[in-house]
C-alpha cells in the first residue's frame, strides 16, 4: 500500500493558488498542470490503476485554522486527477493542536505510526504546516522504516516566493528525501571520532 502524508495548511483558502511546480532535479516526476497541493502532481505521474493509496492529512487545529477547508480542496483536486488513473483512495487524519509541546508531537508520532501499515511505500509533502512538526514527522518515518518495513519514497517541499503584491512567483518542487536520509545517518553514525564522522558526511554529500 502507498501512504501519502500531507501537512495541511492553516492559511486562508483564498491564498491557496493554483501553480505549476517545476521540479528541481528529478524531471520524471514533474507534472505539467497546475495544482494547489504539490504532491498531487507527483501522484498524477506515479500512480497506476488499482493502486491502493491511503492519504493521511496532518491537521493543525485552532480558532484560526483553515485546515479542514484546505483538506477538502486538496481531496477534490486529487479526485479530479484520479479520474484518468483509477487508483483506490482512502483518507485519514491526524489532528494536533497549534502548540509546540511535547504532548503535541508525542501524539503526532504515535498517531502516524499507528496509521501506517507494514510494508508501506511512503510519500510525504511538507510544503505547508507549522515548522516544528517536521522533526516529529521524520521521527515517525524513521520508526516505520525500522519496525514496519516501510520505504520512504519521496519527501517533497513546494517552494514559492511572494512578491510585494502578495502574488506567488518562482514556484519549484524539491525532492528533499536525501535530507531525511541524512537525518537517519546522523542517528546511526558509529564513527570512532569526529574526523571519521566528517569524512562520512562528505561521502554522503558527494553521492
Amino acid at each position: 500500500m502507498k501512504i501519502v502524508i500531507i501537512t495541511a495548511p492553516m492559511m486562508n483558502p483564498d491564498n491557496l493558488k493554483l501553480k505549476h511546480y517545476p521540479v528541481e532535479g528529478n524531471k520524471s516526476i514533474e507534472y505539467e498542470k497546475e495544482v494547489r497541493c504539490p504532491i498531487n502532481g507527483i501522484l498524477a505521474k506515479t500512480l497506476k490503476k488499482d493502486d491502493e493509496v491511503k492519504i493521511i492529512y496532518i491537521m493543525t487545529t485552532g480558532k484560526n485554522s483553515n485546515c479542514e477547508q484546505n483538506k477538502t480542496t486538496f481531496i477534490s483536486e486529487l479526485e479530479n486527477i484520479n479520474k484518468d488513473i483509477e487508483a483506490v483512495f482512502s483518507y485519514d487524519t491526524v489532528d494536533i493542536p497549534f502548540e509546540p509541546t511535547k504532548e503535541t508531537y508525542n501524539k503526532l508520532i504515535t498517531d502516524l505510526t499507528e496509521k501506517i501499515p507494514d510494508n508501506a511505500e511512503v510519500y510525504t509533502d511538507i510544503t505547508y504546516g507549522p515548522k516544528p512538526e517536521i522533526l516529529s514527522l521524520f521521527c515517525a518515518l524513521r520508526f516505520v522504516e525500522e519496525f514496519r518495513n516501510a520505504i520512504v519514497q519521496y519527501i517533497v517541499y513546494g517552494k514559492a516566493e511572494f512578491n510585494k503584491d502578495g502574488d506567488i512567483e518562482n514556484p519549484k518542487l524539491y525532492d528533499i528525501t536525501s535530507l531525511y536520509y541524512l537525518f537517519k545517518l546522523m542517528g546511526t553514525m558509529g564513527a570512532s571520532n569526529a574526523e571519521t564522522a566528517t569524512e562520512t558526511l562528505k561521502d554522503f554529500f558527494a553521492m
